[in-house]
């Protein structure tokens, strides 16, 4: 059985704390075993160096000994810290050993020791040693100190239960740490694998059509944050689609079912005799006939600039040629609206394109152009050439385009005018076709109102 993320990530968190617990245990006994050694053979020899001045004190030049009572207060108390100590004068008149006094002591307090080093550290090499000193009294020899001990060194009672106490807060200090990573972890992975969940739920949403839906939650981790703009965006996207798609069938479907429904009813009518089959009638039928093939023909080769089916016969002309050429097919129809076509070019104005596919863009917007402009209006031209692009600008001063259509102007049968009048739009692929034409020659079309009145457009191609 798979685990889920949320399972996966809190199990990590814990085997990561338990190894990090783990490690640093180690490494603490690891370091206070050296340190408490460091500090036992400190301690051995800083107790060795006070034995040695005490017995010096205990010194009597008079007769070349030592105070006898002392060395055996010095011996008692050195044998509670496991310490056992023999002193000889050189002319042996003293020569006093804790073990002679105090043997069994002497024993159970090295047996002891053996038995604390060994149950701390099992491995322990330990055993008796015995160091010799030196004896001195202003200077000259007066005898040796013998000084025997469990080693090469031995802790006490109470260091070792420190060295216990600090093991126990370690265990205990890891076993919080854990259970804070583990919360931790828990929250951490809740906060990562929630958002997960959404999208693939939303996810799953989309995949059974339900276009449009969108993941509600939020979350801090910037790659899962972008998944879940992505998985929105792409709902989002996916259901414009489909309701292009439908308006796309709806668009079709209106635009076919008049032409096919005048043949129809005209067909029917000469074949039930209602009708004769006069001339005027049959080149009616023959003028629906042309309006479906022009409607298949641009669909078709909407389709083809899309998908980049059709190559550019692309080449340097003065576009001056190209506006004069598209302002005389104009001529006759502005003149009926007393509008005036302006052009606004340099005397030189080179364009590197397909001179054709260019002028049916140019054809397009300026009837576009002329269908949104009143009478005694004017449509203007202009050309800017720039360091890297070329600017092509067609200006009306007509009624211009409501805000919240712009986005949408350069769509597959969008169209602003919802009446489907043929004199304001055709099937609305007009700007369709224009804006592929454009991108095939690595450009990009921009349509916005102006600041007074009208709308422009502006077509930007590369030099």
């Amino acid at each position: 059985m798979k685990r889920t993320l949320k399972n996966t990530l809190i199990l990590s968190y814990s085997v990561l704390a338990l190894l990090i617990v783990f490690g640093l245990s180690f490494l603490f006994n690891l370091t206070a075993d050296k340190i408490f050694e460091e500090y036992a053979k400190k301690q051995h020899k800083n107790q060795t160096q006070q034995i040695i001045s005490q017995i010096d004190q205990l010194y009597l030049p008079a007769s070349g000994t030592y105070d006898l009572e002392g060395l055996k207060i010095i011996g008692y108390a050195t044998l509670q810290n496991g310490i056992l100590i023999h002193v000889q004068t050189i002319n042996k008149e003293i020569d006093w050993d804790i073990k002679n006094h105090r043997r069994q002591e002497c024993n159970m307090v090295l047996s002891h020791a053996k038995d604390l080093m060994q149950s701390r550290y099992p491995n322990f090499n330990g055993s008796y040693l015995e160091e010799t000193y030196p004896l001195s009294y202003e200077g000259a020899k007066t005898g040796t100190l013998k000084i025997g001990y469990y080693g090469p060194y031995s802790l006490s009672d109470d260091e070792l239960d420190l060295l216990k106490s600090l093991n126990h807060s370690l265990v205990l200090i890891g076993c919080a740490a854990l259970f804070v990573v583990i919360v931790l972890g828990f929250l951490i992975a809740r906060s990562v694998s929630e958002p997960i969940t959404s999208v693939i739920d939303v996810a799953q949403r989309i995949a059974g059509g339900e276009y449009g839906a969108l993941v509600e939650k939020k979350s801090p981790v910037q790659e899962t944050s972008r998944m879940i703009e992505s998985i929105n965006e792409m709902s989002l996207a996916l259901k414009l689609e489909e309701k292009q798609k439908s308006q796309i069938t709806s668009d079709v479907a209106h635009e076919l079912r008049t032409p096919l429904a005048n043949l129809q009813s005209h067909m029917e009518a000469m074949i039930d005799g209602v009708w004769d089959p006069t001339t005027d009638r049959l080149e009616s039928c023959h003028g629906e006939i042309l309006r479906l093939v022009g409607i298949v023909e641009q669909l078709k080769e909407l389709y083809d600039l899309e998908n980049r089916n059709q190559a550019l016969d692309q080449s340097e002309f003065e576009f001056g040629d190209l506006c004069r050429a598209v302002f005389r097919d104009f001529e006759i129809t502005a003149k009926e609206k007393q509008i005036s076509l302006i052009q606004i070019l340099p005397d030189k104005a080179p364009v590197y394109g397909d001179y054709y596919r260019l002028k049916q863009c140019m054809v397009n917007l300026i009837s576009n152009a002329l269908a949104y402009t009143g009478q005694g209006g004017e449509i203007t031209v202009e050309y800017h050439n720039r360091e890297s692009e070329v600017r092509i600008m067609v200006s009306d001063n007509g009624i211009g385009i409501p805000g919240e259509e712009l986005p949408y102007l350069f769509d597959r049968f969008y169209r602003v005018d919802k009446s489907r009048s043929k004199k304001t739009g055709g099937m609305g692929i007009g700007l369709s076709i224009t804006k592929a034409i454009v991108e095939n020659h690595g450009g990009r079309i921009e349509a916005a109102n102006r600041p007074e009145k009208g709308a422009v457009f502006t077509m930007i191609l590369p030099c």
